[in-house]
């Protein structure tokens, strides 16, 4: 429409006839402008609509992070905020919860001490809670490598006395057959999760001492009975992970703890703290009781002595016997070297003549 002043009236105005066809050409104007208008609005809700099935999916997402990267995000927003308040989504009882769900060790403390003797089994345990799809596996850490022990059921280690039993409902336990000394040190059982989670074994073989004593607790290699006297042997054991009875007495290849044809025969153990005290009595002693006596508590944990029975003679006369032969070799040799030595003088002194 146009407006045009009237010279005339000053404050009249006018329309001129022709701005009534102007209008009509305006019309389709008027719809094209309110159609935009409406796709803008409906594009709008649209996208609108988008952001928040997105942001419904990122609160879908955010919930599966585990607790380190909840603690972690936290942490770097509290460092970029000069040490503010963070600004998270997750509430702490969220953060909680999620700690619960993910894989975790039963044992909080993450590492443990295991003793075994020398040549026993060894057992590891790796308690595992809410393991869902996760794999455990076994390393063993020497100096700066990692030698792959388990993985799963499955036993990659190349010495057949390492394997694994799975003990319900979540211990992953590794075995080791016939501990020896150089299976000391530190195996890993690690959660493969991103980082992964690792529980610390540190294995100790304790090479236990195995000696043969008198009544005075020197060590000895060898006694000596009369015939019809009682045989008497004492056994120290020590240096084992705890108490133990499991002391073997053999004579010779026989095994004397359960012998029940020869008579006489008894056993008795003392424990202590970290070992024991064992002794064999033999009654009656004849000659087919000499021999090797064998303490052992394994087969790699052993000590022999030599047993001498004697008809008739008292044992101290047998050794003073032996003290007096032995006490009288410097002067058979000294009585030599004088004959030799005469017998060399008289021979130069013919020479010369």
């Amino acid at each position: 429409m146009f407006l045009f002043r009237n010279n005339a009236h000053p404050f009249c105005c006018r329309v001129e006839p022709s701005s009534v066809a102007i209008m009509k050409p305006l019309q389709p104007l008027s719809t094209v402008f309110l159609l935009i208008v409406s796709i803008v609005t409906f594009a709008s809700s649209t996208i609108h609509e988008k952001e928040k099935d997105i942001s419904s999916e990122l609160g879908i997402a955010a919930l599966a992070l585990t607790a380190e990267d909840y603690a972690s995000s936290v942490q770097r927003s509290d460092d970029n905020d000069g040490g503010g308040t963070s600004r998270h989504t997750m509430t702490d009882a969220a953060a909680i919860n999620l700690a619960e769900r993910s894989p975790r060790f039963e044992d909080a403390s993450g590492h443990a001490n295991v003793t075994v003797q020398l040549g026993d089994t060894a057992f590891l345990n790796c308690k595992v809670l809410d393991l869902q799809d996760k794999t455990v596996s076994w390393v063993r850490r020497h100096e700066q490598e990692l030698h792959l022990l388990t993985v799963g059921m499955q036993t990659y280690s190349t010495d057949s006395r390492f394997s694994l039993h799975f003990q319900h409902p979540n211990d992953w336990r590794l075995q080791i057959k016939f501990a020896r000394p150089r299976d000391e040190g530190i195996y890993e059982c690690q959660v493969s999760i991103h980082p992964p989670r690792i529980y610390t074994v540190r294995l100790i073989v304790a090479v236990p001492s195995v000696e043969m004593v008198d009544d005075h607790g020197r060590v000895i290699e060898e006694k000596i009975y009369k015939t019809g006297s009682t045989i008497e042997l004492k056994c120290v054991v020590s240096k084992v992970p705890g108490p133990t009875a499991n002391i073997m007495w053999r004579h010779g290849l026989r095994i004397l703890n359960y012998d029940t044809s020869r008579g006489g025969i008894s056993v008795k153990t003392d424990l202590l703290p970290y070992g024991a005290v064992s002794r064999l009595y033999i009654a009656n002693a004849s000659q087919r009781d000499a021999g090797n006596y064998t303490c052992n508590i394994s087969e790699s944990s052993w000590t022999t002595v030599v047993v001498h029975i004697l008809n008739g003679e008292h044992p101290a006369a047998m050794q003073h016997g032996q003290s007096s032969s032995s006490e009288r070799r410097p002067l058979v040799i000294s009585m030599l070297v004088v004959v030799m030595a005469s017998w060399f003088f008289m021979w130069k002194c013919s020479f010369s003549r």
